[in-house]
């Protein structure tokens, strides 16, 4: 169940300093509006709550991203922003997809796998 704490402060959840502080932070991403930072997650939209997931993905200090079917019930754009964050993660990328579109974006070393079998 998605939190009744405003955007910004569960983006911050976890970090040190006030919410405040990855304000700047959140907007650069270009997933949110200066609007959207005070409203409750519980009332953001399922799009929105994706981009929130996906802000923290991305900002995050991580060396690996597991993601199953990401793009799947999202929008265009969303996938689009994926992509580009994705292109830039310094770290080590398994993504599953049936999307071919986004599986054509991926540089790098890929595994295809078919029947359980390495392609």
């Amino acid at each position: 169940m998605p939190s009744a704490e405003p955007l910004l402060t569960e983006y911050a959840a976890g970090r040190p300093g006030l919410p405040e502080e990855y304000a700047a932070e959140l907007l650069a991403l270009g997933l949110f509006r200066e609007e959207d930072l005070s409203v409750p997650v519980d009332r953001l939209s399922v799009g929105q709550q994706r981009r929130l997931e996906l802000a923290r993905l991305v900002t995050r200090p991580a060396d690996l991203l597991v993601l199953d079917e990401p793009t799947n019930h999202v929008a265009l754009s969303l996938v689009e922003d994926l992509e580009a964050a994705l292109a830039a993660f310094p770290g080590a990328v398994v993504a599953v997809s049936h999307d071919e579109r986004f599986r054509a974006g991926f540089g790098g070393r890929r595994l295809e796998l078919r029947s359980g079998r390495v392609a």
